[in-house]
């Protein structure tokens, strides 16, 4: 998952530290100020950034900062991460406290150990459910040059991550509800016309914790007149939230949207959702979408998940479909199951099927294959058998 106004209190980053990062591409503010303190509304506390920032920034680009806590798993990283990266430059959060970079010297011993000691972690870690804790995760608005200040960026990242300010003064405005920040996103969203930095309010939407409020801010961007691009974002941010009512938007965005991209960007969503029932609704598309390549897409994404019930139904598909470009769709996904999964109903596609083409690419997908069984059935093919 990323990159994201007053009587200021000012901290003041040293020109010294900007020159000893720039060459990293993490490079810290040249000021912070700080309005964490102030009270206010998320929308008000920005109007004053803004205000303070036209007055003192002489037309130079600055950032505009706050946080939210989100429920999220204990090693997952939004923003730019790099173990190899880890202690050697600031992190938001030391930025926000006025810490200074550690010396090269220092920081690349502990580098090492670090490293080698995440990478034990991560081997006994393997396979085991990750635990959900509270992050703080920063949204950082760029405003970019000119008389009235224009969104030109947003980035996000948890707040112990480094972020590239390029040198631009940063004010913040500390952390925030998600209701208040959703708002705002929705509310620069509706103001903003270009499309790069509706992409990045998508993109911070989805990051959100809380289905219910990121859920109809998400829908209303796909159901909307906007860009197919944008509305494909959106379908792909609304699977990340693995919410059942998320789950039945993606589904009619698959039957019923406009627009072909939407559509199977929504069965890819759909492919996303960790519910057992996205599973089914993945099966539903591929044996009835009314589009040929949307069943095509469902097909596919069947075959990349551990489901009991997708080798049967891909076989199904391989040998009922009425289209021959999903039944050899099918035969590729049941090639692509874990563990060899679908090499049983490859084989027997590969000997029974009535159509020479579909028994002809089936035999090609086994040769594709490692295990001594698709040998022995290519054999047993060939002595007629």
């Amino acid at each position: 998952m990323r990159k994201l106004s007053l009587a200021l209190s000012l901290a003041v980053v040293a020109a010294g530290l900007i020159a000893a990062s720039a060459e990293s591409g993490h490079r810290p503010p040249s000021q912070v100020f700080n309005s964490a303190a102030e009270s206010g509304t998320l929308q008000a506390k920005l109007d004053r950034a803004l205000a303070d920032a036209a007055k003192a920034s002489l037309g130079q680009a600055f950032w505009v900062g706050y946080s939210i806590e989100t429920l999220q798993g204990e090693h997952s990283h939004i923003g730019s991460f790099d173990s190899s990266d880890h202690g050697r430059y600031l992190t938001v959060a030391d930025v926000l406290a006025g810490k200074s970079v550690p010396a090269l010297s220092d920081a690349t011993s502990r580098d090492v150990r670090e490293a080698a000691a995440a990478a034990l972690d991560r081997i006994d870690r393997q396979g085991k459910p990750e635990k959900k804790v509270l992050k703080e995760l920063g949204f950082f608005i760029k405003y970019g040059t000119g008389k009235a200040p224009v969104p030109t960026e947003v980035g996000i990242s948890h707040l112990d991550l480094s972020f590239d300010f390029d040198g631009a003064p940063l004010y913040w405005l500390g952390k925030m509800t998600e209701d208040s920040s959703l708002g705002l996103v929705s509310a620069l969203y509706g103001r903003n016309p270009g499309e790069k930095v509706r992409k990045d309010l998508i993109a911070a939407a989805g990051c959100h914790g809380t289905p219910k409020l990121v859920l109809p801010f998400l829908g209303h961007v796909v159901s909307g007149p906007g860009p197919d691009g944008l509305r494909k974002d959106a379908t792909f941010w609304i699977g990340q939230q693995n919410d059942a009512e998320g789950l039945r938007l993606l589904s009619r965005t698959a039957r019923s949207d406009r627009s072909q991209e939407v559509r199977e960007g929504a069965v890819f969503a759909i492919s996303e959702v960790e519910l057992p029932a996205a599973a089914d609704e993945l099966i539903a598309l591929a044996r009835g979408a009314e589009l040929r390549d949307v069943r095509k897409q469902a097909v596919f994404w069947l075959g990349q998940m551990a489901s009991e019930k997708s080798g049967k139904i891909l076989e199904e598909i391989a040998l009922k479909d009425g289209d021959l470009e999903v039944q050899e769709h099918a035969l590729f996904a049941l090639s692509e199951l874990p563990e060899n999964g679908g090499l049983d109903a490859l084989i027997k596609l590969a000997k029974t099927h009535p159509d020479p083409r579909i028994r002809k690419k089936a035999v090609f997908w086994l040769g594709e294959s490692d295990d001594p069984r698709a040998l022995d059935a290519i054999v047993a093919i060939i002595k007629g058998k």
